[in-house]
């Protein structure tokens, strides 16, 4: 709670700070513990973040994004969010100034790291510009913006409902998909008919509720991967008797296997 509250007080001083003397790309590495959170705050800058280890989870205004060591996040200015560590974690935070922010497009997405993307995040880092001559930190920039622009997209979002007869079921399955046996038995104290359930469910995030479900339990899965926990313990805990079972869950849902996503 206290280093939550340092977060949120550093982030109002950077806030605060003039705009016009912000670069174009300025990265920092922190650090967070597994259970710790950072509440509803915007930026009047955007954020590009990758984690070199550990996972965590971005809260939009209707979606929930994962950000694992495979990916990068982006967040645009103004964007209101919420970040919760699912794991131990060291987190790359590049903040990106509104004017370059405007090439990068202003909504949330999550897109696959690759090793130029990850060196040029890197490049960011104070450490490693100071003694750099400016337009050789001017080319990487350049470099850095056609990386994310090109970069794929990776389908590790997933829309909240907020119909107040499914919202709780959703935030539930969410915090702990393993201990859901069935979709019957989630939404079995449902105030609302089965059908009408599942009219919500497809009406607000485009899924019925099995498919949500197994889409929350995938990235759920992988905030345990990313947190080095094997392949067969991940399966177990999700509930599967077997580890092929849920590694063809995983290919259905993603397109590759667990131990390729991570390779």
């Amino acid at each position: 709670m206290i280093r939550g509250f340092i977060s949120r007080i550093r982030q109002f001083m950077i806030d605060t700070e003039h705009a016009a003397t912000r670069p174009r790309y300025l990265g920092e590495v922190i650090s967070q513990q597994a259970g710790e959170d950072n509440g509803w705050h915007t930026h009047e800058f955007g954020q590009l973040i990758s984690a070199s280890y550990g996972s965590m989870y971005v809260g939009t205004a209707n979606r929930v994004l994962l950000l694992s060591p495979a990916m990068a996040v982006w967040i645009p200015p103004d964007s209101d969010h919420w970040l919760r560590y699912a794991s131990s974690n060291e987190m790359l935070y590049v903040d990106v100034n509104r004017e370059e922010a405007g090439y990068l497009g202003m909504s949330p997405r999550i897109m696959g790291m690759t090793p130029l993307l990850s060196a040029l995040m890197l490049a960011t880092l104070p450490k490693a510009s100071s003694s750099r001559p400016k337009h050789h930190t001017d080319a990487l920039h350049d470099l850095l913006l056609h990386e994310i622009l090109a970069a794929r997209d990776v389908p590790l979002s997933i829309v909240i409902p907020q119909d107040r007869r499914i919202h709780g079921f959703a935030e539930a399955a969410l915090a702990n998909p393993g201990s859901i046996t069935s979709v019957d038995a989630w939404l079995a104290d449902a105030a609302a008919s089965r059908k009408t359930i599942d009219r919500l469910f497809v009406s607000e995030t485009g899924m019925t509720p099995s498919r949500w479900l197994r889409h929350a339990r995938i990235l759920h899965a992988i905030s345990r991967l990313a947190a080095g926990e094997k392949v067969t313990s991940v399966a177990f805990y999700m509930g599967y008797e077997s580890s092929s079972a849920f590694s063809y869950m995983f290919r259905r849902t993603i397109g590759v296997s667990p131990r390729d996503f991570y390779s």
